[in-house]
């Protein structure tokens, strides 16, 4: 995902559509309203790109989904003066929970997409196009690794694994707050605070998203998030995984707590 417009105006209206893909079957959750379906959308208080907790946040309060962001699909603005933002988002659905019936919502994979009268705009071909690559023998793969079908997983395990041979101990699964082309970030509430790990493109010797912990806490996405005092616990060097420790004790799981900026569904 590259940086994108990252507008923070009263005046500036952006809505987030949503291409929550299911986790182990080619279909994307569609929502029925007005008597046509579309994608899920929002309208975020939280305007900027990389900034997704109040993407998943949505999503978990909407349909009751874990989602992890794998990537923006389409930014554009909707008039000249920038005034009107659309965004497109990929998320992947976590775990049992896509398998649940959510009153007005469906499931659309190939076999139900040209029964479905979709509203005006984009949301149709969207859909159509991420069904047909998803069952191409060489689908199109473009992006870092975190937007790639089960990253999340194979992070969150590894997260949770060096979390606990640290002697740290951690409750549930991570939750996402932070996505570009650069750098991705998980954060686990833990007895002591909470357990963040970054993904990211280059080796820590090439910049401060993966590098000492002081460089990260200079960092745009720690300052926003609000993490401070890191304290490095664990690393992958091959897949330039780490994992801190901060002093916060505060928690973002949307289980347990409404961080603000999820903004209202559209």
């Amino acid at each position: 995902m590259g940086v994108g417009i990252q507008l923070h105006d009263v005046d500036t209206v952006v809505e987030c559509r949503l291409l929550i893909a299911h986790p182990t079957r080619p279909r994307v959750l569609a929502v029925r309203r007005a008597g046509a379906w579309a994608l899920p959308a929002l309208t975020p208080l939280e305007q900027h790109v990389a900034a997704v907790s109040h993407i998943n946040l949505a999503a978990f309060r909407l349909f009751g989904l874990r989602t992890h962001v794998r990537r923006l699909i389409l930014e554009r603005s909707e008039d000249p003066g920038y005034h009107s933002i659309l965004r497109i988002y990929e998320l992947e659905a976590i775990g049992e929970l896509a398998g649940q019936r959510i009153e007005r919502t469906v499931w659309a994979g190939s076999d139900v997409l040209g029964e479905m009268d979709f509203k005006p705009g984009p949301d149709r071909d969207i859909i159509t196009t991420w069904v047909d690559n998803y069952a191409a023998d060489e689908p199109e793969i473009s992006g870092p690794p975190w937007s790639r079908r089960g990253w999340f997983e194979a992070a969150s395990a590894w997260m949770q694994r060096r979390a606990s041979a640290s002697g740290v101990k951690v409750r549930g699964i991570p939750d996402q707050h932070w996505t570009s082309d650069d750098i991705n970030v998980l954060a686990l509430a833990s007895e002591d605070g909470m357990i963040l790990m970054t993904a990211s493109l280059g080796p820590a010797s090439k910049g401060p998203a993966s590098g000492s912990p002081e460089g990260l806490e200079s960092s745009e996405w720690a300052s926003r998030l609000g993490w401070t005092n890191l304290d490095l616990i664990a690393s992958d060097p091959t897949r330039n995984w780490s994992l801190y420790r901060t002093a916060s004790a505060s928690t973002h799981n949307p289980a347990l707590r409404e961080p603000q900026g999820a903004g209202e569904l559209v």
